[in-house]
């Protein structure tokens, strides 16, 4: 009876979905200061965002918290996901809720204006963009090249020009000589990865990632979160989730493209379109 026993066992581990034989392989997170992601920062990301493909495509937070009821506030992403077949043209991603919700009342001021504004006229704020921008760059192109499935799936649906280009792009998908800031969550994010004992490494240390920081702290934002701000992250509460709303701009653009692809699809597109 217990021989028995043990081939059930062994039976159920070899078939279970969640044996990492059977389950599909997750890249791994090649991002600076980071740890691979586990099976409950994916359902804390999916509270917090309410997204589930770019949960999926989830692989490493970083490896210093700064949060201060210990949830993970930004998430590396892997570029090509083979459990969603999309593309990640960015490879980290702000989800606290609190800090989201901060940052969009950020940018609905002006602030990716002004930051933008203030790299042209600044040469150590381009400098730092320039090589940040790199780093991404490098980063997806380590994930990506030593796979030739994938290169092969990527100049598929890109062409050799926007394969290029997507594998030489930095953060938030900018080109790597964008003086654009064009999203400053992403900028946050980014600068949350590079945190080491609740301090700022200085040999990676980002000036635009500083001055989000501090802007946030202007208006009052502990960026640690607050007392109660953890219902928004906890898998486990009784609470209702309450994700960010997608930005206006976003989900239009987001509208557009869907209309637009299907229209092409259907053979009803212009050329002027």
């Amino acid at each position: 009876m217990q021989k028995n026993h043990h081939h059930l066992f062994v039976f159920l581990l070899l078939f279970s979905p969640a044996c990492s034989a059977f389950s599909e392989p997750k890249q791994r997170c090649l991002f600076p200061n980071s740890v691979e992601t586990t099976p409950a920062d994916h359902q804390i990301m999916q509270r917090q965002t309410g997204q589930s493909a770019p949960t999926e495509a989830a692989i490493g937070v970083p490896s210093s918290c700064n949060c201060r009821h210990g949830f993970p506030q930004a998430f590396a992403m892997d570029p090509m996901p083979a459990s969603t077949g999309r593309m990640n043209s960015g490879l980290i991603k702000l989800t606290c809720p609190h800090l989201v919700n901060a940052i969009d009342a950020l940018e609905d001021e002006g602030m990716i204006s002004t930051l933008s504004k203030k790299m042209e006229n600044i040469e150590h704020l381009q400098r730092s963009a320039r090589s940040i921008h790199g780093e991404h760059a490098q980063i997806r192109k380590e994930m990506i090249a030593s796979d030739h499935q994938q290169l092969g799936l990527l100049k598929e649906r890109l062409g050799d020009k926007g394969m290029l280009a997507f594998l030489n792009s930095g953060v938030a998908g900018s080109t790597l000589d964008s003086l654009d800031v064009k999203c400053i969550h992403a900028w946050m994010g980014d600068y949350l990865f590079r945190f080491r004992d609740e301090e700022v490494s200085s040999s990676s240390s980002s000036p635009l990632g500083k001055a989000i920081s501090e802007a946030l702290a202007q208006k009052g934002v502990d960026q640690r979160g607050t007392l109660t701000c953890n219902a928004y992250c906890d898998y486990k509460s009784i609470l209702p989730a309450a994700p960010p709303n997608p930005r206006n701009k976003q989900r239009l653009k987001s509208r557009k493209e869907v209309a637009r692809r299907k229209r092409k699809k259907d053979g009803e597109i212009t050329t002027n379109e």
